[in-house]
């Protein structure tokens, strides 16, 4: 029953997170010059050195793109088995809620964040190869997209709780989504601030808030009647 239902989740996973991975990979093609749709983003400043500088707008672009994709596959996990009503079906099979809940969990995390890494490796790959671009470059220049990397994951957890929760949409339903970008704005302030605390604060705050959000997710499935 696991593996069927790691399969299934696969499965209806693979289109989104094509479509993520494709975007995701764009805003990564434009940043080096690559990018087969020109001014897509505007296009790529001459001179810029790549992960530094307001000029270099990857980060940015990134930014929006990753916590695009990550509410997108969110609520995907969370609302796609109420569409055709697929939900009263699957909770009905002899394997309990949080093993349903938690291999969605699983698929959605691993998928982004194998989709969320493909565009800074492969800008920092060229970054890092020599001759194609006059400037300095240093891994540790990638840390901030990183950070935004695994900062995104909370984003995903708190789309998939606010899908997940009963509550009407307009109000307290958003609210888990809210709370997720709230917690990543602190963390982002956190890891503004000068002196090297924030290497150790900001994935402590993260952390902390996923496995709150995993376990409201797992409460929430456990308690709320599907019928």
């Amino acid at each position: 029953m696991t593996r069927a239902l790691l399969y299934k989740e696969f499965r209806e996973t693979l289109p989104i997170a094509v479509i993520g991975l494709a975007f995701l990979l764009l805003v990564a093609l434009d940043a080096i010059g690559y990018s087969p749709l020109p001014d897509l983003f505007g296009g790529r400043y001459l001179g810029v050195i790549p992960f530094l500088g307001h000029l270099d707008q990857f980060f940015g672009r990134f930014n929006m793109a990753a916590g695009a994709f990550a509410i997108a596959l969110g609520f995907w996990h969370s609302l796609g088995d109420f569409w055709g009503e697929a939900h009263l079906f699957l909770l009905h099979r002899p394997i309990a809620r949080r093993s349903i809940y938690v291999t969605k969990l699983v698929v959605g995390l691993i998928a982004y964040f194998l989709c969320g890494a493909a565009p800074i490796l492969l800008y920092a790959l060229w970054a890092a190869t020599p001759g194609t671009h006059a400037s300095p470059f240093d891994w540790s220049m990638t840390f901030p997209s990183w950070s935004a990397w695994f900062g995104a994951a909370t984003v995903y957890l708190g789309a998939f709780l606010s899908g997940l929760r009963p509550a009407a949409w307009i109000g307290t339903r958003l609210a888990p989504l809210a709370a997720a970008g709230g917690v990543l704005g602190i963390a982002e302030f956190i890891a503004s601030l000068p002196g090297s605390s924030y290497l150790i604060l900001y994935p402590l705050v993260l952390i902390a808030a996923d496995l709150a959000l995993v376990a409201s997710i797992l409460v929430t499935a456990e308690s709320r009647d599907f019928a």
